[in-house]
C-alpha cells in the first residue's frame, strides 16, 4: 500500500477547492481547466496528474461538497424514531448553515440541480440515496407504517426541502426575516422549527390514518330501506 504523500494531498485539495469555486461561478459547461489552474496556482500537468479530465475533477468537487452531509450518521442518534428524526434535522441544518462551510459547496450543488450533468447520477447513487433511504425509513416508523411508499417520498422530500430552503434562499431570508436573523442561536431555532413542524404533520397524518372510516351514508340508507 502506497504511503500517504502530504504534498500530493495538499495539491489535490487545493485544486478541488479552486475548481469548486470556479464551477460554482460558471457551472460545469462554462468552466475551463485553464481557469481552474489559474485559481489554484498550478500548471495543467498537475491537474492531469491528479485527475483524468474535467469531468472527473467535477465529480470530485461534488463529492467534496456533499461529503460532510453524508457523514451525518443517523444510527448513532439516541432515542426512538421521532427523536432520531429530530436529531438528523438538527445535524443537517447545522451542517448546511455552518458559517465555516465554504460558500461554493452550496452553490455548486444548486447549479448541478438546476442544470444537471451526468455527474448527478453518480452523486445520487453514492451519497444522496443512502441518506434519503435512512430518513425515509425513520419517517415510516414515526407514522407507524401507515403511509404508502408515495406518501413516504413526499414526507422525506418535504423535510429535505425545508432544510435546503434556508441555503438556496439565503439572500431572501436575510432580507425578509429580519426578526429571525436577530435571534440568538438562529440556526438552532430554524432546526427546531423544521423538526416541530414536520413531526406535527406526521402525527396528524398518523392520527387520521388510524381513525376508523365512517360508513358511506348511501349504504346505511339502503340497508334501512330493506328492513
Amino acid at each position: 500500500m502506497q504511503a500517504p504523500n502530504p504534498k500530493r494531498e495538499e495539491t489535490s485539495a487545493r485544486i478541488i477547492a479552486a475548481a469548486g469555486a470556479v464551477f460554482a461561478e460558471r457551472g460545469f459547461r462554462g468552466t475551463t481547466i485553464r481557469q481552474i489552474t489559474t485559481r489554484a496556482g498550478v500548471n495543467l500537468a498537475a491537474v492531469n496528474y491528479h485527475f483524468r479530465d474535467k469531468a472527473e475533477l467535477y465529480v470530485r468537487v461534488l463529492r467534496e461538497a456533499k461529503r460532510c452531509a453524508t457523514d451525518i450518521i443517523i444510527d448513532d442518534i439516541p432515542g426512538d424514531a421521532e427523536a432520531r428524526l429530530r436529531g438528523f434535522i438538527d445535524r443537517f441544518v447545522r451542517y448546511l448553515l455552518d458559517p465555516e462551510r465554504p460558500a461554493w459547496h452550496g452553490r455548486v450543488i444548486a447549479l448541478e440541480m438546476s442544470n444537471p450533468t451526468p455527474a448527478l447520477g453518480v452523486i445520487i447513487l453514492e451519497l444522496t440515496s443512502p441518506l434519503y433511504r435512512d430518513v425515509r425509513a425513520l419517517i415510516g416508523k414515526v407514522v407507524e407504517d401507515s403511509a404508502s411508499p408515495r406518501e413516504l417520498d413526499l414526507f422525506a422530500l418535504s423535510i429535505f426541502g425545508q432544510c435546503v430552503f434556508y441555503v438556496n434562499s439565503r439572500p431572501l431570508v436575510e432580507q425578509m426575516a429580519t426578526d429571525l436573523n436577530k435571534t440568538p442561536d438562529r440556526i438552532g431555532r430554524i432546526s427546531t422549527h423544521i423538526g416541530d413542524f414536520s413531526i406535527a404533520a406526521l402525527h396528524d397524518f398518523r392520527r387520521q390514518a388510524n381513525q376508523p372510516r365512517p360508513r358511506a351514508a348511501g349504504v346505511r340508507t339502503k340497508r334501512l330501506a330493506l328492513r
